[in-house]
């Protein structure tokens, strides 16, 4: 039976959580915890707080520090020194085989997080909240596993890991964690000391989830390092909050991480006021609807991680994700009466930098992304050559048609048919290249239900039986397909890469016959099927795995080399979150493949460049050590995807951001010919005709200045552009006519960047109107061959001298070798004076070829006979003293902000 004592102590409790969470007085606390602590103990409450009141811990806020960046305690503080990170790196070191180039990253990028922690030593209270960015697949759970035994020599007590939705996360995070924390005897490292073994309140088995049953609360107290890893399920979390509530004392510093942070922990629903506010509401008389308080209630998940984080007097949150564009977009001053503050990183945002090495492959390095501000102007990001396309004829043979799904039997297409032999001469060659049995798997993609999953399981067994016994009974037929499929797209890709890759069909050969001879096994991962992935159980498995949402997220797929993926779910974070063919596939990046639509690359590429980005804007905020809710991260809108579901932004802004010192390009046209072409050249021809004579010409180029801003708005505004592109013309004539209402942008030149030497052909010249320059002589430009809509880039750093004078370009060379700029193009847009824009006119004859050693670049069209020239546009703008607008999407400011 519960002592007076132990009953007021826990009342007591209680009282100073919702004052240090809610930041209100002890009578406020005391009224709000209602039924929860009687009204026959208030009195005795408050003699103990009375008592307690000179060591009263004064709570830090989220959102109250006024700077950002790395905490004071960390300045003396080595981490070097720490007990369980020396273990953890030992282990990494000398049983993992980790070099130490990745140890030494993996040190300071732990680092980093625990520097933006607080003080567990600290005798005040406080409520970190913050963003760790990862990449997908790159590793987050080695660097959570280093913060949390670098934050446990710190002196953090409790951790609670939440991991995903799906018991199989769960358990492969707990894995992981047993094995790199030491759960028992760790090879090479030995057992841990006594009084140092960590206190595992979760199992490595997959229903080894918290349960509270039996659990002695008193290793609560801090006397000891306590972990858990719980999944994210409402009935689980609320297990834990319910064993936890009022049991852990003020001052045991508790570290809270939060995997996969964008999946069910934002809030997809609402927040309820305090109560006295619902009750003005309730009886206020106005017009107008009053939304219920079910309609109010956050989301189940999402409020069951904020209680989490009530009970506890010091605690740092710390939200892991790949795909932060829902995170971001929290409202930074949601409160909730019952859980709290909301999920805001208002602390801190840090982007981990990719994995150190050429063995990481993510977004960028497959798919490519446009160039950003800051890039240097030598940087390539044109991505691989590993896409095959899927016609859509042939994705309408996996994925039924809208509304007419009712008894629609999916059936192999031939894409996936060789997406099997690709599998075949990839695994072959991996296993040929490693000198090990190593694991080769391949994702089958299709569609998120069940049903269609199940159904395509038997044929792509059956193709794989066919491939088979054509090689083991018709091989003087199967072998040379074979061989001319490897020599015309595994080798040459391989040799561009690393010419020792290189190896000709009969190296793998033997290779081949052992992987078909062995067999290879078809698993659908649904709930259906009994199939699992363990690759600690099975470190050879040769698989085609065949599934939906249990493979878009997480689970790591190990030796991924071939990837067949149509399923068009267009969420930037979903959409990113399905590529498990991002991570460590360096070694191997040249055999793999992906094969999907010409949409879902283009939105991949877009997608990477948004990624990007935002990862931009936070190092530049860190590096000024401002905090989240000081500059709040915006997100680049696209005309074709949504950042995240509507019910993750519901909060969100639309807002401008503007193209100041910016270029942007028009790069992105149809693979085969349109009549837009040869409307852009109708329209290009208008312009020219209405600037009359040139003015200079620039190396052979025709130049105009002093050009009315109207006609450029036209151009523009009459030019046809891919659906597809990531930059909406409109959006650069809304700056335009905004800029112009600001005194700027009032002149612009105008260069016409033809080649300087008349070629003979046809094919080469056109009329485009030019005052005495009948023929206009075309440049070659070809496409990216991964992303063929792309052109990829059109300018030079050259186009963007037209205007500048001589001291301007010598002050702006000064200015990059010095390092205030890390390209000369964004340099000369610097020093061009604001109220001067500059459009340069691309005209690409459509015979352009891929140069001889352009590995990944393709020509312009397949067929350019009597096919009209491509045009296309740069607009240089200069640096403004105005902000005017792009589309993005952002957290509102912090109330009090504006």
């Amino acid at each position: 039976m519960t002592s007076v004592g132990e009953r007021i102590e826990g009342h007591f409790r209680l009282v100073r959580i919702l004052m240090t969470r809610d930041s209100v007085t002890f009578e406020e606390a005391l009224a709000a915890a209602g039924p929860l602590v009687p009204s026959d103990d208030h009195e005795a409450v408050r003699r103990h707080y009375q008592q307690q009141s000179s060591t009263t811990i004064q709570v830090l806020e989220p959102g109250a520090l006024s700077e950002g960046g790395p905490r004071e305690w960390f300045d003396g503080y080595d981490p070097s020194r720490g007990y369980y990170w020396r273990r953890q790196r030992d282990y990494l070191a000398h049983e993992v085989g980790r070099k130490d180039f990745e140890l030494d990253s993996l040190d300071r990028a732990s680092n980093k997080v625990l520097s933006h922690l607080e003080d567990p030593r600290s005798p005040e209270g406080f409520a970190i909240r913050g963003l760790v960015v990862g990449h997908v697949q790159s590793g987050k759970t080695q660097n959570f596993s280093a913060l949390i035994a670098k934050s446990a020599d710190a002196g953090y007590k409790i951790v609670i890991v939440l991991s995903g939705l799906h018991n199989s996360l769960r358990q492969q995070t707990q894995r992981r964690l047993e094995r790199d924390l030491g759960r028992e005897n760790v090879p090479g490292v030995g057992e841990p000391e006594a009084g140092k073994r960590w206190q595992w309140m979760t199992g490595g088995e997959i229903w080894g989830d918290f349960e509270p049953r039996g659990v002695n609360a008193a290793i609560l107290q801090g006397n000891e390092q306590v972990i858990f890893v719980v999944k994210k399920n409402k009935t689980r979390l609320e297990r834990l909050n319910g064993w936890m509530q009022g049991r852990v004392p003020a001052h045991v510093p508790v570290l809270v991480i939060d995997d996969e942070a964008d999946q069910a922990s934002v809030n997809t629903g609402g927040n309820r006021s305090a109560r006295d506010e619902v009750d003005l509401v309730g009886g206020a008389d106005f017009d107008g609807d009053v939304l219920s308080e079910d309609e109010l209630d956050p989301s189940a998940i999402n409020l069951e991680i904020r209680k989490l984080l009530r009970n506890f007097v010091r605690c740092s949150y710390v939200a892991y994700t790949a795909t932060p564009f829902a995170n971001v977009l929290i409202d930074p001053s949601a409160v909730d009466r019952e859980g709290g503050n909301d999920l805001f990183p208002s602390h801190f945002i840090i982007s981990l930098p990719p994995p150190p090495g050429d063995v990481y492959v993510g977004a960028a390095t497959l798919f490519g992304r446009d160039r950003l501000p800051g890039d240097p102007d030598t940087s390539s990001h044109d991505g691989l050559d590993v896409v095959e396309f899927v016609p859509d004829h042939e994705v309408d043979m996996v994925v039924p048609p809208p509304r007419q799904r009712q008894g629609f039997v999916p059936a192999i297409p031939p894409s996936l048919k060789q997406a099997l032999v690709d599998y075949v001469l990839a695994s072959a060659a991996w296993l040929e290249r490693s000198g090990k049995d190593e694991p080769c798997t391949m994702l089958v993609h299709t569609d998120m239900r069940r049903a269609l999953q199940n159904d395509l399981a038997p044929d792509v067994a059956a193709e794989l039986a066919y491939i088979r016994q054509r090689w083991l009974y018709e091989a003087a037929e199967y072998r040379p397909r074979l061989r001319d499929r490897w020599d015309t797209r595994f080798r040459p890709l391989s040799a561009s890469v690393d010419l020792a890759r290189e190896v000709p069909f009969e190296t793998i050969e033997p290779y081949v016959d052992r992987l078909l001879r062995s067999g290879i096994v078809v698993r659908v991962l649904n709930s259906d099927w009994p199939d699992t992935i363990d690759f600690d159980a099975e470190p050879t498995l040769k698989a085609v795995l065949i599934g939906g949402n249990k493979l878009s997220r997480g689970v790591t797929i190990e030796g991924l080399l071939v990837s067949y993926y149509v399923r068009e779910t267009l969420y930037y974070d979903t959409l990113m979150q399905m590529g498990r063919w991002f991570g460590y596939r360096g070694r191997y990046v040249d055999l793999t493949r992906l094969y999907s639509t010409e949409l879902l690359v283009s939105c991949f590429h877009d997608l990477a460049t948004a990624e990007e980005e935002l990862r931009k804007q936070i190092a530049r905020y860190e590096h000024e050590r401002l905090t989240p809710t000081e500059f709040v991260p915006k997100v680049r809108t696209h005309p074709q995807m949504a950042v995240t579901q509507k019910s993750k932004m519901r909060a969100a802004e639309e807002v401008s951001a503007n193209f100041a010192g910016q270029r942007v390009q028009a790069l992105r046209f149809p693979e085969r010919p349109t009549d837009d072409l040869q409307i852009n050249v109708g329209v290009a021809a208008d312009l020219f005709r209405a600037l009359g004579q040139p003015e200079a010409f620039e190396s052979g180029k025709p130049s105009w200045s002093g050009v009315d801003p109207r006609l450029v708005i036209a151009f523009l505004s009459n030019f046809r552009v891919i659906q597809q592109t990531a930059i909406d013309p409109r959006s650069v004539v809304d700056y335009i006519d905004k800029q112009l209402e600001h005194g700027e942008l009032t002149r612009w030149r105008v260069l016409l960047a033809c080649a300087s030497q008349v070629r003979t052909s046809a094919a080469w010249t056109t009329d485009l109107g030019v005052s005495g320059m009948k023929q206009v002589p075309l440049i070659a430009r070809s496409r990216l061959k991964n992303d063929p809509t792309s052109l990829g880039v059109i300018t030079t750093p050259n186009d963007e001298l037209l205007g500048l004078e001589e001291a301007d370009i010598q002050s702006a060379d000064e200015d990059v070798r010095d390092g205030k700029f890390s390209s000369l193009a964004e340099a000369y847009r610097a020093y061009r004076n604001p109220a001067e824009g500059l459009l340069v006119i691309y005209p690409i004859s459509a015979a352009s070829e891929a140069g001889g050693n352009a590995k990944n670049r393709i020509r312009l069209f397949a067929n350019p006979e009597n096919v009209a020239p491509l045009i296309s546009y740069a607009v240089s703008f200069p640096a403004s003293r105005s902000n005017a607008t792009v589309e993005y999407v952002s957290a509102p400011p912090p109330k009090g902000t504006l």
